[in-house]
């Protein structure tokens, strides 16, 4: 009797794991493209905008906040429809059967410099790579882009000492993939907060508490807190106008579980619980106020 409990309890849970599931809206990542420009077609085509594709992917994936849309049906219903390379921004919708959000973008910056240091017998030299995209967020029903970013990274791939017979040299094994992957995480968080906002859902002996874990934070990363203030509403047409934000500042992660984050306050005052915290990153437009979202808020 015991086990056919168990096995009914077993059941009804993965019942209610499917239907939560199915609430989530749909994503589909389009084909990422790269507008480098570069005079160099093997650095032109080193930029893997496939590679990064599946690193965003994954990221979104792992956030679990959607349902991502298998990458042969998105190519399928786009081209069915005659959408691969046509969005709007006018509010009038875009008809796509199964998809809520559609993500597009292109690699925009790409590269690595050396930093020299040359004195008597000594010789310092740090290689800096870069690797930055342009990403749009587009809502299906409304044809609005929901966000836009331009989100760039630079990080020291490697260095060398040298002085006299002596040197001394590291180098990241595969530098490309590692930024690709930190600006794809990045991506995930931005495209995430645009539809399931970053909460603080506890404050306790100076540690905030918000709603994301490790899939979106890492020790380290830095957000931006606000406090929700009115809310307005077009008197001609009833639509939401979003609400008035009052900055509170600024959080430090340091700490992650896979269900949440624990950070401390950098600046400003210590935020309360339901106020909302975004990522920090150079914003190219996009994304002002709130609406209702799709799916279900977790």
């Amino acid at each position: 009797m015991r086990g056919i409990r168990f096995a009914a309890s077993a059941a009804l849970c993965l019942l209610a794991a499917s239907a939560a599931a199915s609430d989530l809206p749909v994503i589909a990542v389009t084909a990422i493209k790269s507008s480098v420009d570069e005079r160099s077609y093997r650095a032109y085509t080193n930029a893997k905008a496939a590679n990064f594709q599946n690193m965003l992917e994954t990221q979104l994936s792992k956030i679990n906040r959607f349902r991502l849309m298998e990458r042969n049906r998105v190519d399928e219903v786009l081209s069915e429809q005659g959408l691969q390379d046509v969005f709007t921004s006018t509010g009038s919708g875009l008809d796509i059967e199964g998809i809520d959000y559609i993500v597009y973008g292109a690699i925009t910056r790409l590269g690595a410099t050396e930093r020299n240091i040359r004195t008597g017998n000594f010789e310092s030299v740090k290689v800096v790579a870069e690797f930055g995209v342009d990403m749009k967020l587009v809502d299906v029903h409304t044809g609005e882009i929901r966000r836009a970013e331009n989100v760039d990274l630079r990080m020291e791939t490697g260095k060398s000492l040298g002085t006299g017979s002596f040197s001394s040299s590291e180098q990241d094994a595969a530098p490309l993939s590692t930024l690709q992957r930190a600006v794809a995480r990045k991506v995930a968080a931005v495209i995430t907060e645009s539809i399931f906002p970053v909460k603080v859902v506890a404050v306790e002996n100076g540690e905030v508490y918000l709603n994301y874990g490790e899939a979106m934070f890492e020790r380290g990363d830095s957000l931006t807190v606000y406090r929700e203030g009115r809310a307005f509403t077009d008197p001609d047409t009833g639509l939401s106008l979003g609400s008035a934000r009052t900055e509170l500042g600024t959080l430090l992660i340091k700490g992650t579980t896979d269900r949440f984050s624990t950070a401390t306050v950098s600046s400003g005052e210590e935020p309360q619980v339901g106020d909302i915290a975004t990522v920090s990153v150079e914003s190219s437009g996009g994304g002002k106020g709130q609406r209702e979202y799709l799916g279900r808020k977790i």
